[in-house]
């Protein structure tokens, strides 16, 4: 189960229409009807918890294992933050960049580095983490 059709389910379970979802998570109805087709994704790591608190699930929960052969989601460890879960996720999903073929976990790590390459660079007055 993808991203957007966990959402589909999550707001089909709490009973809500995507004019309502939309509402309470302060965003307009084509951009949420957007993340359930799949065709946009949240651009802001907060929107993904707001989402998760907005569902009631752990903020993992909204990246479920694929079907065979798809990437699944990173383990959670006590080091791991929800930014690299979501980074995690999102890096699986380049794959449809590449003529929907699967991208090897050689080059999942390379695009994992370059997006934390380009975070650092983006934010240079934080403080990285040891």
């Amino acid at each position: 189960m993808e991203f957007h059709e966990k959402l589909l389910m999550l707001r089909r379970k709490k009973g809500v229409t995507q004019q309502e979802a939309a509402d309470a998570l302060g965003i307009s109805r084509p951009t949420y009807g957007g993340y359930e087709s799949g065709k946009r994704h949240p651009q802001q790591n907060a929107m993904y918890q707001r989402l998760a608190d907005y569902f009631g699930v752990a903020i993992d929960e909204l990246f479920p294992a694929q079907e065979a052969g798809a990437p699944e989601k990173p383990p959670a460890t006590a080091e791991q933050s929800d930014h690299a879960i979501i980074a995690h996720h999102l890096a699986g999903e380049l794959a449809g960049l590449f003529a929907g073929g699967q991208l090897s976990d050689q080059d999942k790590e390379a695009v994992m580095r370059s997006l934390e390459r380009a975070y650092w660079l983006s934010h240079p007055d934080e403080k990285r983490p040891e």
